[in-house]
Order: structure tokens, then sequence, then C-alpha cells
């Protein structure tokens, strides 16, 4: 008895430990404007600092720093870079470059460092650095590209004064657009500060820009009265992208009662694209040597409460439900979020859980150097699609018709693994788990640009043909069967199962980071590989190296499986905090 409490003792204390062990190391760390509230350990075990903290009322960047295991990263650490980003979404070298576009994004306060930043990621990506525009806007088609700061007014003069956080953000973004259009021009926009008001001014003034096709916002707060009456984020014919929010299904996950519950705004607004993020996982070989799931990585316990971080999505109490989602799944009477999604979290072909590549200056606090660091959130997924949609040059016919991903769901690789619903259990529906077609987390899926190259506007009614994915409960009719392992030093474990309205048949087996689990693959979207999605998901644990056979076909449901654990003492924690939740919401 005496040793299997001190085993309790150290599976709680382990993970508090690492927390404070941080803090003290990185006592002058300038993202720690509240150390104690704002730094944890995510299941995968490693120690995240949120670069925005919440303010309410006010908008959050949606950006996680990995202090530990990748924190001051090198370049070749296996972080998710410009070339795996490429590689995961087809940007070949055979897809036409964009011929100039230009796209915007909007942040709150300055970043006195962002050409150097983006060029450093440039050149280690073996992309052409971008020029300084100088105090004019980039013009279409123009080449080389160049890159333009203006205030929310449009002024050259008076930036707003720097901001760690957000500056770090800022970083990400213009990474993420040139990772995906390097010939794009990119105008940032900063607001005077986070609030709604100034970022509102930022984007109408983004929208006046001559020739921009497509506006970026990384930010989110929850949806709330009044949003539904608000137009600056509706300019027909630009693509507006915006994050989903990274506190899981209609923002549960974030710890402080005054929040409302709700879905993230303005991804949530029904004139914006709402993009999703997922888990990419590189598997060793493969058609698409590459697997993704719902972005989750789990309840943490803080100095504030438990808090949930993932991708965020939910039904609209302000938008009406758009005439173009009226094909999706009846499980909400109005908007409902997200419409696509992208990465937000890596795991490499190593089974390192090493996060999204960022070069940034702002990271290392005043005079410091820029380095390379890891990040991850719905923050990089968003500006990878607006520079994705202006490369295909689809941003403005998207911008005109956000129905086009609708009609052309097929264009997209369907994701079908996972959920962001940890820190409630009232969802219960695809809003907030993946399925076959669209589902809240993910929407349509993921891009492919060779598929939506070749895509036409006519191409289908619905992103759903022909599968059905309504499964309440993961029941459906006929059969499936696959099963996947994986194992580690940790004590944590998961298991479930499903039946489907086809067949399939896989395994895999392996092991990433500290996950653990066993349990059987249920049946999987046609043409997808069973073993491929049972790698990702470790059969309760997150994942395992690909050593599995098999192929699935029909279409059919599953029953998502519980998430292990990163280790027992984060399967103790995160018990608790998803008890204190559950808590949280019966009172409310």
């Amino acid at each position: 008895m005496f040793a299997a409490r001190n085993l309790w003792i150290a599976a709680v204390l382990t993970p508090l430990a690492l927390v404070v062990g941080e803090r003290a190391a990185h006592a002058a760390e300038p993202w720690d404007l509240n150390p104690t509230a704002h730094r944890w350990v995510d299941r995968f075990g490693r120690v995240v600092q949120d670069v925005c903290p919440t303010v309410d009322g006010q908008a959050r960047c949606q950006m996680h720093w990995i202090v530990q295991p990748s924190a001051n990263v090198t370049a070749g650490s296996g972080a998710l870079g410009a070339d795996g980003l490429a590689a995961a979404y087809g940007l070949t070298s055979s897809v036409p470059a964009s011929g100039g576009a230009i796209v915007a994004t909007v942040l709150a306060h300055g970043n006195s460092t962002a050409l150097v930043d983006v060029n450093a990621y440039r050149t280690n990506y073996g992309l052409p650095t971008i020029a300084d525009c100088g105090a004019a806007l980039p013009t279409s088609g123009q080449f080389p590209p160049c890159l333009a700061v203006i205030n929310q007014t449009g002024g050259f003069t008076n930036l707003p004064a720097d901001d760690p956080g957000w500056a770090s953000e800022s970083s990400l973004d213009i990474e993420m657009i040139s990772a995906a259009c390097p010939d794009c021009s990119i105008v940032v926009v900063e607001a005077t500060d986070e609030s709604n008001q100034n970022l509102n001014a930022g984007v109408n003034e983004a929208a006046t820009i001559p020739g921009v096709v497509a506006i970026n916002n990384s930010y989110s707060g929850p949806e709330q009265p009044g949003d539904g009456a608000n137009t600056a984020y509706t300019h027909p014919g630009i693509l507006i992208t915006a994050s989903a929010a990274d506190q899981d299904y209609e923002d549960e996950g974030y710890n402080n009662p005054p929040s409302p519950i709700a879905p993230g705004y303005p991804a949530i607004d029904a004139h914006v694209l709402g993009i999703g993020g997922t888990i990419l996982k590189q598997l060793q070989g493969g058609v698409r040597p590459y697997a993704e799931q719902v972005w989750n990585v789990g309840v943490q316990t803080t100095a504030m409460g438990p808090e949930a971080t993932g991708t965020g999505s939910g039904c609209s109490s302000q938008f009406a439900q758009p005439t173009w989602q009226k094909n999706i799944p009846q499980v909400c009477s109005m908007r409902a979020g997200n419409d696509v999604s992208a990465a937000a979290d890596y795991i490499n072909a190593l089974g390192s859980s090493t996060g999204i590549a960022l070069y940034c200056t702002a990271c290392g606090g005043a005079g410091a150097t820029g380095h390379f660091t890891s990040v991850f959130g719905t923050s990089a997924s968003s500006p990878f699609i607006a520079g994705f949609f202006a490369r295909l040059k689809l941003a403005t016919t998207i911008g005109s018709d956000l129905g086009w991903v609708y009609r052309n769901g097929q264009s997209f690789h369907d994701v079908t693994v996972g959920s962001n619903d940890s820190a409630s259990t009232d969802c219960g529906s695809i809003l907030c788990t993946a399925d076959c077609g669209w589902d809240g987390p993910t929407g349509v899926g993921t891009p492919s640009a060779a598929d939506l190259l070749n895509a036409e506007a006519d191409a289908g009614t619905s992103p759903n043909a022909p599968c059905t994915p309504v499964c309440p409960n993961g029941k459906c009719g006929g059969s499936s069967s696959g099963s996947s392992s994986g194992s580690s030093s940790g004590g944590g474990s998961g298991s479930g199962s499903g039946s489907g309205g086809g067949s399939s048949s896989g395994s895999s087996s392996g092991s990433v980071g500290d996950d653990s689990g066993s349990g059987s693959d249920a049946s999987m979207p046609p043409g997808d590989d069973a073993s491929a999605d049972a790698a990702v998901e470790g059969g309760g644990g997150d994942g395992g190296a690909n050593n599995a056979t098999g192929k699935s076909s029909g279409c059919g449901c599953y029953a998502v499986s519980s998430d292990s654990a990163a280790n027992g003492a984060l399967f103790v924690l995160s018990v608790a905090g998803l008890v204190l939740v559950s808590r949280r919401r019966k009172q409310r």
C-alpha cells in the first residue's frame, strides 16, 4: 500500500514539477504574462506556454509555444516546415504560382522584426526572399513579391508598439502564408490592440487594399450577442479566413466562467471561411504518407483550473444557416463551424510530437536574436489556408461563394478520426466528432492541391455523397474490423470500437511519444488506409509507427475511442480536470 501511495503521489506531482521547473528556468520569458496560469503540460508530455493569454471581452491569438522538449529548436529538428506542408497538401513544383496575388493578415500590436523573421524562414526552406514594400502597398502581379506593414487606418508610420505574443503570431502568419504561396505579396495590418473594435477596423482597412484576394485572421473569442450584425467580415469577392479557436467544442476548454460557452468568432461568421485544425502525422510510405485526425491535446491542470486545448467548432446562435450548409447533416439549425481545416500540430515520422516550425525574434525577448522554435494551434492552419487558396487562384471564387468548398468537398482529404469534446459530454454529434464527409472539427477536410485544381464548381451537391455520416452513438448498419496498438512507458490507456455501413480491415502497431493504448479501429471512409488512421489514433492512444496492412471499402461510421494520457501522471490530472469541468458545467 505504501508503494502504491508513493506511485500515486509521483504520478500527480511529476507534471507539476515539470511546470514549476520550467517556470524557474524561463522566469524572464516574455510570454510569461502570467506564468502560473499560462504554462502547462499537454498529453504528449510537452511543456506548453500560451502565447496570447485570454483577456475577457477581447480576441486572443490561437497559438501556443512548445517550451520543452523543442524550445529553440534547430531548423532540422523535425518540426513541420514549409517543405512538409507542401508535401502533405500537394503543393509540388507542378502546381502553378499565384501570379503575384496579395494576401493580408490582420493582427493586434506590432512586430518590428517581421521581415527579418520571414526571410530567415523562407531561406531555410529554399524559398526566395520577400522584398520590403517600403512605404507603399504591393500591386497585383508584382514580382518579386513584397511585404508591407500598415496600421489599422492604412498608415505606414505610427505603427503599434511590439507585443511579444502578438509579434510571434504575426511572424507565424506571414511564414504560413509564405509556405503556401511563395510568390504572394503580403500586407500585415496591425490593429492598435486586441479589442474587437480595432480588429474590425483592421479588417475593413485590409479590404480596401487594391487587388487583395484573401484576408486572414488568426484570432478568436467566443461568439457574443450582436456579432450577427457586425459587417466587418462581409466583403464579397475577398476570401476571409479565421482560426476556429483552440479551446475545444464551443470554447468549452477555457476555464474562466465569465467567458461565454459559444463557438469562436469570427470563424463562425457566415461570411468567413472557418478553419479548423488537425494533427498531421507523417507515416512511413504509402500513397499519401500522411494521416490526420482532429487536433486535440487534452485537458490540462493549470493554476486557474482544468483547461482543454484543441480545435474549436460549434453551432452559432447569431448567424442563420447559410444555404450552402443545407446539405450537411442537420445537427445545427444555425450556421455550423468549421468549413475546412489544415495542420495545427505535427507528429513526425520518428513519432515525435514536434509541432509547427516558427522563426521569430520576439520569442526571445527584448534584444534577442531570431531563432527557430515550435508552436501549435489553429493560428497556423488559418493563414496557410488563405495562402493555399491564393496560390491556386481560388480565393476570389471562394470569397464570392463559400459554398464552393461544399460543392467540391470530394476534392479535400476527409478527416474521420478524433473529437474536440474532451471538456464536456453534451455534444454527442458530428459537431464535435470527426466522421465521413463534413464534420464540425475539420469541415469538409484538408486541402489537396491536385484535386482542387481539377475541381469544378458543379462537381456535386453535397460533401457527404455517397456517405451518410449521421451515426448517433456510433450505431450504423454494416460491419468493420481492424485493430491498432501502441506502447510506451506511459500508464494511460484507451479503447474504442464501432461499426459502419461498409467494411474495412487493418491493423497497426507502434508508439508515439509516451502514448499507449489498444482498441479496435472502426470502419474507414472509401479509399482510406485503415492502418493509416489507426496509426494516428493508436487505438486509444495517439499513434504508432505505420506497421500494418489492410484497406477499407464502403462507407461507415465509428465510435471514437477515448484518448489515452501521455503518461500515468497526466492521465490522473486529466481525469481530475474533466470532473472539475463537468461540475462547472452543471452549475451553469
